[in-house]
């Protein structure tokens, strides 16, 4: 009996320790990338980046996005600063993942990701396709 009540701790901490904001935004980003292939169970996870997602990085991606939009000659903009900036609203994910078909091939691909706490995810154009040509 004790070593039951041991292990069920054990595993009740384990279960605790990756129920993390990082871990869960990592679980939902799978979940979101695996749903929109065309077979799911060829969904294989790789490499996952996570960082705090504040309301600074969410009007800095919007400006980066209207620039982007922009006339080619336009000045490139320095994102306004906004109240309460630091506050994190999600989190962001940058994920390599592949996908493997049955018959073996393997395609690579990445994406960059923001897990809201409302467990939300908002797949954001990469940072690399943002910047000025």
């Amino acid at each position: 009996m004790k070593h039951g009540f041991f292990l069920f701790s054990a595993l009740s901490l384990l279960v605790g320790c990756n129920n993390s904001p990082e871990k869960r935004a990592e679980s939902a980003v799978s979940e979101y990338v695996s749903n929109r292939m065309g077979d799911p169970a060829s969904y294989r996870a790789g490499k996952f980046d996570t960082k705090p997602y504040t309301r600074q990085d969410s009007v800095a991606y919007l400006t980066s996005l209207a620039q982007l939009n922009a006339d080619s000659a336009a000045q490139p903009a320095a994102p306004p600063k906004v109240a309460n900036g630091a506050a994190q609203i999600g989190t962001f994910v940058r994920h390599d993942y592949r996908e493997q078909t049955k018959g073996g091939d393997v395609s690579r691909d990445s994406g960059e990701f923001v897990v809201y706490p409302s467990g939300d995810v908002v797949q954001l154009i990469p940072s690399h396709r943002l910047k000025r040509r």
